[in-house]
């Protein structure tokens, strides 16, 4: 944004770019009708058990990883427990703790394609609050000179100061280094965000409808589809009446399994399909196994495909991590590292989803992998005992690395040491 605007204020009003149009009053309230003849939005997709599983499952998965600010330390990285963006990142604001506000930022970018977050700063320009914001109530607009800013309208930013200082009330501009944003696909160059529910809107409309058929089986109570026709035996009034007595004989879960019995006054016509051909149960599989791949979610985590071997689940898990995960925790964390970060701190300093606690393998694993890690030198003691949260000791070498004495280039006289390449003659 040019240097003179942001110093005087002066920014050009220009006609608002609505992030969510469709919903910008009435959010999950609009949708499109798909083929299969159900509307598709944000709320409906959600009553899908497929759809919120996975939902479910990413954000609640993401939410409880830490996040760490981590210190370049010669060649590698420490985390930094003192660096005052901790206790930012651990409570963001007046209202949400670490887990919850993830949670949001997350659940808003998989069902509606994007999701912002207020940067709230003092004078000295460094961040005290992040305030995460309902992508409705966003206005995305391009400048003249082709930069980005935001209209916000939200309560929660009324007793805070914002981009422009002299703003007050629920109605705010934003600049573009005052917001963190996550988008999904955009064809406008970053403008506007599609979320998934629009791209794919006949992949959900088609699981809700085999959804509804299934719960629509149950309440008409038999497996038969058709129609009753009078077959002129009796008057109209007393077959309405046998109609409707056959009718309380067989609707409801209550009556499911109930043999029909049909007056002579009424003749059965059978049209469409039956339950048998409409393949209900393999439609909703095949629906939810759909979902599960557009999302990129292991069957596993859904529940299916229970019979996988221990050690697939858990090539399933570490491949779940690099390519659903990451997928919504790198841009995070490169937006954070952006936006809260001074120029200066970006040289020594980065903010990281710590994954160690959430690829866990079994305590068998972890003893292999820790031995080795000792005996070979490339972890410490108190290194293995801080991954497993235990308290460091001060047991002599208890933070040296170890090398094996029995080892050496082969030819030679001594064993050599692996870390320095020299030879061991004691």
């Amino acid at each position: 944004m040019n240097i003179l605007k942001k110093t005087f204020k002066t920014k050009q009003q220009l006609p608002y770019i609505n992030e969510a149009p469709m919903i910008n009053s009435f959010p999950g309230f609009f949708g499109n009708v798909s083929s299969s003849g159900i509307s598709v939005n944000y709320l409906n997709c959600l009553k899908h058990s497929a759809v919120y599983a996975c939902i479910n499952t990413i954000k609640a998965d993401i939410a409880k990883i830490p996040i760490k600010i981590e210190k370049r330390l010669n060649d590698g990285w420490v985390k930094d427990d003192s660096h005052y963006l901790n206790n930012l990142l651990t409570l963001p604001n007046d209202r949400d703790v670490s887990y919850e506000f993830i949670s949001d930022i997350i659940f808003n970018n998989l069902i509606e394609g994007t999701s912002y977050i207020v940067i709230i700063r003092d004078r000295l320009d460094k961040p005290l609050k992040l305030v995460p914001m309902k992508p409705f109530s966003v206005s995305v607009v391009e400048d003249t000179d082709g930069e980005i800013y935001y209209k916000v309208n939200s309560r929660r930013l009324i007793n805070d100061k914002t981009s422009v200082s002299t703003e007050a009330g629920e109605t705010r501009t934003i600049y573009s280094s005052d917001m963190i944003r996550l988008r999904n696909i955009s064809f406008d160059g970053g403008i506007t965000s599609r979320s998934i529910v629009d791209l794919v809107g006949e992949v959900f409309g088609l699981a809700l409808a085999t959804q509804e058929t299934a719960a629509r089986a149950f309440q008409n109570g038999t497996h038969t589809t058709g129609f009753f026709k009078s077959n002129g035996t009796k008057g109209k009034e007393a077959a309405n009446q046998e109609a409707e007595q056959l009718k309380r004989t067989l609707s409801s879960i209550i009556n499911s399994g109930n043999t029909a019995l049909l007056p002579q006054s009424i003749d059965w016509v059978s049209i469409g399909s039956n339950l048998a051909d409409l393949q209900l149960t393999e439609a909703r599989r095949e629906a939810t196994m759909e979902i599960a791949r557009i999302y990129r979610v292991p069957l596993f985590k859904l529940g299916l495909n229970q019979t996988d071997k221990a050690a697939n689940v858990s090539e399933q898990e570490e491949s779940y991590i690099n390519n659903t995960l990451k997928q919504y925790t790198v841009p995070l964390e490169q937006h954070l590292t952006k936006a809260l970060l001074s120029a200066e701190e970006k040289k020594f300093y980065r903010i990281r989803f710590d994954f160690t606690a959430q690829a866990v393998p079994s305590e068998a694993e972890r003893g292999a992998y820790y031995r080795d890690a000792i005996t070979y030198g490339w972890m410490t003691q108190n290194e293995v005992r801080q991954r497993e949260g235990m308290v460091s000791i001060e047991q002599e070498g208890a933070d040296a690395l170890h090398t094996p004495q029995n080892t050496g280039v082969a030819g030679s006289e001594a064993p050599q040491d692996l870390i320095t390449g020299e030879n061991n003659d004691s």
